[in-house]
């Protein structure tokens, strides 16, 4: 039998586009497919600096009209920097074709809901990359909160902390400006965590926000020193639907407690992980029933849909490519006209809801 090709073209090839091109080639090795997923192009302005990589993959490197005029092109991933994101999602959106677009959509709310707004008229599938939807403590917490698991939620903590910016002599770069990235430590990090709150507990009322940038200037690699305009760490207090309270931080000086906690606490127990981590959700109640609880969620079949989208256990490729592959998982299916489980797909309308409240939280000056 012949396997058909979802043929994919990724827009950029830095860092998180090797992590699409990665889980994109292991996906037909840890899940059965009816058709394999196949990256067939990369669309960079630097056709220079990428051409040894397009070489080992075997690859064109093409313009993006080159790459939309090309009906052989199935699918298309954006993953080039934020200041790139409107234009170029929004050519593959206004040529009807399925789009994958990495996180943030725009630099600021505007430049998202444009985007939201052409996805919402576009016949072809979307996706965001917002992956923390896919990690195993996340899909099982949503079907233990559907089944009323830890009773009625009062108190949430959410984070992501890197520590990749303490250091004041790490270079300036596109992620420390605003012009360039729209944001800080919020946004880029931030963003995932925001998303989650709207995702599990629905859309909240910001409370109050502080956010920070502790290097204020960073070596330009030229002999002087130029300023970052975007946050170092931001934090929130939120109320959702309900009544919890929700805390929200992202920060990336937090050298040597790097991770993501997961904490959901409510009248009957809680739920609680690091979703930097391969690991399984802890799941705590005080009448410690647990396993009845457990079982009840374990039938949820949209908990099993989303579990399938991930690599077996015994082949994880950690927890970072392993989010992104279910998710890529998810968009090349629904490219398929397959949605193993609608509603679970995070879409531009999502990530623009999300990006507004990030920017309430982390506002740029100016």
């Amino acid at each position: 039998m012949t396997i058909p090709h979802v043929r994919i073209c990724i827009v950029g090839f830095g860092s998180i586009a090797r992590t699409h091109a990665c889980a994109l080639a292991a996906l037909p090795v840890v899940r059965d497919l009816p058709f394999r997923p196949l990256l067939a192009a990369i669309v960079s302005d630097r056709p220079a600096a990428v051409a040894r990589d397009a070489a080992a993959l075997g690859v064109p490197v093409l313009t993006l009209a080159e790459a939309l005029a090309d009906p052989e092109l199935t699918a298309f991933d954006v993953t080039t920097r934020n200041a790139q994101h409107l234009a170029q999602a929004g050519a593959v959106l206004r040529a009807g074709r399925p789009l994958y677009v990495e996180k943030p959509i725009g630099r600021t709310p505007a430049e998202a809901a444009e985007l939201a707004q052409l996805a919402a008229a576009s016949p072809a599938p979307t996706h965001v990359g917002l992956v923390m939807r896919y990690h195993p403590a996340v899909i099982e917490a949503r079907a233990l909160l559907r089944v009323g698991g830890i009773g009625e939620v009062r108190q949430v903590r959410f984070g992501l902390f890197h520590g990749s910016y303490l250091d004041p002599a790490r270079p300036i770069s596109w992620r420390l400006q605003a012009a360039e990235a729209g944001g800080g430590a919020m946004l880029d990090l931030g963003l995932h965590v925001v998303d989650l709150v709207c995702f599990l507990l629905g859309e909240p009322e910001l409370l109050a926000a502080r956010h920070a940038t502790f290097v204020p200037r960073r070596p330009d690699g030229l002999g002087g020193t130029r300023e970052v305009d975007v946050d170092d760490w931001a934090w929130a207090e939120l109320r959702v639907p309900g009544g919890a309270h929700v805390t929200v931080e992202a920060s990336r000086i937090a050298f040597g407690a790097e991770g993501a906690p997961f904490e959901l606490y409510g009248t009957e127990g809680s739920l609680v992980a690091n979703l930097e981590r391969v690991a399984p959700l802890r799941f705590t109640r005080f009448d410690g029933a647990e396993a009845t609880w457990r079982k009840r969620a374990g039938a949820d079949p949209e908990a099993h849909a989303v579990a399938a989208l991930l690599p077996p256990s015994r082949l994880t490729l950690g927890s970072f490519v392993d989010s992104h592959l279910a998710s890529l998982h998810h968009f090349v299916l629904r490219v398929a006209g397959i949605d193993p489980v609608p509603g679970w797909a995070p879409t531009p309308h999502d990530a623009a809801i999300a990006e507004a409240l990030v920017a309430a939280i982390a506002p740029i000056s100016g």
